[in-house]
């Protein structure tokens, strides 16, 4: 299996959420459980609500790949990986189910006890990844699980722009200029939106600035 070992100054801050993307749980568990396949996770949770603990917290899975969030590059560094056992956008992504919400539950807070890790740290694979990305997706609902990412409001003021939403949200520089487009279709996915696509509408921009700002 696909693993290495935290440096000391590395502290777990981070847990990311993924979907596994495959056509059935099998080749997920088959494909991060292959040393060749250069992925892993620490838990993978089936359709049925099995956890399955593939790999301890407390060293480095693969899963983050090529991955920023503020001012962190390399999240496998600082987060702990859990794959939630869905086709994907790829072969048929479907909505999680409530075995896989209650299970979910469980251990996000077994986690957040355990390693101390704010709600808001609580991420999406298209958050750290958003050119690469789409999971877990627009039909993944935290909020099923009782978590709130952005229970902590900011000040607003009247000309709050996307850019600045973009950066409060937790997007890197790099990414919001590089791809910045990307970025907004990953927050449409956070807000469940339907229609996933890089336009700035008046509903986008107040549905961004509510989630954010006082």
């Amino acid at each position: 299996m696909n693993y290495s070992f935290r440096k000391k100054n590395k502290i777990v801050k981070y847990i990311v959420i993924h979907y596994t993307g495959m056509k059935n749980l099998e080749s997920a568990y088959s494909k991060l459980t292959n040393n060749s396949s250069n992925v892993s996770c620490h838990y993978l949770i089936s359709r049925k609500g099995t956890i399955f603990n593939l790999l301890p917290p407390n060293i480095n899975a693969w899963h983050a790949g090529k991955s920023q969030w503020k001012n962190k590059k390399s999240l496998n560094e600082y987060s702990i990986g859990i794959e939630l056992e869905n086709k994907g956008h790829q072969y048929g992504y479907d909505f999680f189910t409530i075995r896989q919400y209650c299970s979910l539950k469980k251990l996000i807070y077994f986690i957040l006890k355990n390693y101390y890790i704010n709600e808001e740290n609580i991420l999406f694979h298209s958050d750290i990844s958003p050119n690469r990305k789409k999971d877990p997706g627009e039909k993944f609902y935290l909020n099923k699980i009782g978590i709130n990412r952005f229970k902590k409001k900011y000040q607003n003021n009247k000309n709050t722009s996307i850019d600045r939403c973009l950066r409060t949200y937790g997007f890197s520089i790099d990414y919001i200029k590089n791809y910045r487009s990307d970025c907004i279709k990953s927050v449409k996915r956070s807000l469940n939106y339907t229609k996933i696509d890089k336009s700035e509408s008046i509903k986008f921009k107040k549905d961004f600035s509510n989630l954010l700002f006082d």
